[in-house]
């Protein structure tokens, strides 16, 4: 089977897949790359900083086959919801 490796950016930082991870093709790292944004925007941006992520995926010679990208932000308006006056109790 074919190794891919995952590169990720979130705006800030740059992190690289030394090990890689084998797939039976293209389309199997790209579900695995969008489980993976999804995950790190839930897990890691519940402050509301706007950010973008991107996933890059390598094949075997570390050559770029694809990147997914997500922008996250979060935005507050001035009040809360009226039905959320008991939250701060």
């Amino acid at each position: 089977m074919p190794l891919y490796y995952f590169n990720i950016q979130d705006g800030r930082s740059h992190s690289s897949d030394t090990e890689g991870t084998e797939y039976t093709g293209v389309h199997e790292a790209q579900v695995d790359a969008i489980r993976m944004l999804v995950a790190i925007a839930r897990d890691e941006w519940p402050d509301g900083n706007a950010n973008n992520l991107a996933v890059q995926i390598s094949d075997e010679n570390h050559q770029p086959v694809m990147e997914a990208k997500i922008d996250c932000a979060i935005k507050f308006f001035d009040k809360a919801p009226k039905g959320d006056a008991g939250a701060s109790r």
